[in-house]
């Protein structure tokens, strides 16, 4: 499997990353530590958390990162691996209230660190932007974390294009490292879809893509798989989820687009899910999908679609019935 290096950096990642977000709840960890096996035997190696998630089912805090780390002690794998855990999320009953300072930023990282009981994350996100403090504050302070050896690079989700480009400049007229990725809501239809349930999102738009396709830095798009909508929508209507039509991604104009997807899938003899994914991978720059997965099987279906790619006529279908114009 060819592995993906992220710029400016020694990181050498599998094209798809394990989301971290069941880790623990819903899934048991018995179920999470399958999960985690069944990923790396098929040659996966990028697994991605964070600091905030699990946090709103009630019981046990930060689950999601225990469980991970649980699983490394256990298995005695961290070589090889490419831990990414995400920080600077305001606390989930104070959601207005950001935690961006250099104390907060701190203590993230510390507390990470521990419950993943390892001493360096290979790749440190900021996971939501404050825009009342200047891209300065958060290239500063990261690059502090990268001199003291905790972290090995770092990256920003739910930035807005000109707060990345402001960093990306700053970074290089300083003279240090800048993000190597940006973690983005981006997938097949992601345009057109209901609001998701959750604050503090950013979509990727075309100004977002021109600015990846200018600098070449990663993208690795959560929700990358449109949470299935497309697989369950080109299902036999009998085998369809009766609860379809409240699906986030379920709207008339991606209803639509799901024909389309139904088209090249049937054409290539493909599944729809590897049409969403590569949808993703056929672009002038790094992409690495985030996946979510609840069984192990799930990871058999995404690990089939590697290396397949997309004609431009296809790009241009898709792009045309999403409404993207990227």
């Amino acid at each position: 499997m060819d592995r993906v290096t992220l710029a400016g950096t020694t990181l050498e990642i599998s094209p798809l990353c394990l989301g971290g977000a069941p880790f623990g709840a819903p899934l048991s960890d018995a179920e999470s530590f399958a999960l985690l096996d069944h990923f790396v035997e098929l040659g996966g190696n990028f697994i991605d958390t964070a600091r905030i998630y699990s946090d709103w089912i009630p019981g046990e805090k930060r689950r999601s990162e225990r469980v991970l780390g649980d699983w490394l002690q256990a298995r005695r794998t961290r070589d090889g691996l490419v831990i990414a855990t995400k920080g600077a999320h305001p606390d989930l009953d104070r959601a207005s209230s950001p935690r961006t300072s250099a104390a907060d930023l701190r203590s993230d990282l510390e507390g990470s660190l521990q419950k993943l009981r390892i001493e360096t994350i290979d790749l440190y996100w900021l996971h939501r932007d404050d825009p009342t403090r200047p891209v300065e504050h958060f290239v500063d302070t990261l690059n502090v974390f990268l001199r003291e050896g905790k972290i090995r690079a770092w990256g920003v989700s739910n930035w807005t294009t000109p707060r990345l480009r402001a960093a990306h400049d700053y970074a290089q007229r300083s003279g240090q490292l800048c993000f190597v990725a940006n973690q983005p809501f981006w997938c097949l239809g992601h345009l057109q879809a209901k609001p998701p349930g959750f604050d503090g999102w950013v979509k990727l738009d075309a100004a977002m893509h021109a600015f990846h396709a200018e600098t070449g830095i990663a993208v690795i798009p959560y929700t990358a798989q449109a949470k299935g909508f497309f697989t369950k929508l080109n299902l036999p209507f009998w085998k369809r989820p009766l609860e379809l039509a409240r699906h986030e991604f379920h709207t008339p104009a991606n209803v639509a687009l799901g024909r389309v997807v139904a088209e090249i899938a049937g054409a290539r003899g493909v599944t729809s899910n590897a049409v969403v994914l590569a949808y993703l991978w056929t672009r002038a720059f790094p992409v690495v999908p985030i996946i979510g997965a609840s069984r192990p099987v799930q990871l058999d279906d995404n690990f089939a679609a590697l290396g397949f790619r997309l004609t431009p006529a296809e790009m241009r279908a898709l792009e045309t019935a999403s409404c993207s114009g990227l």
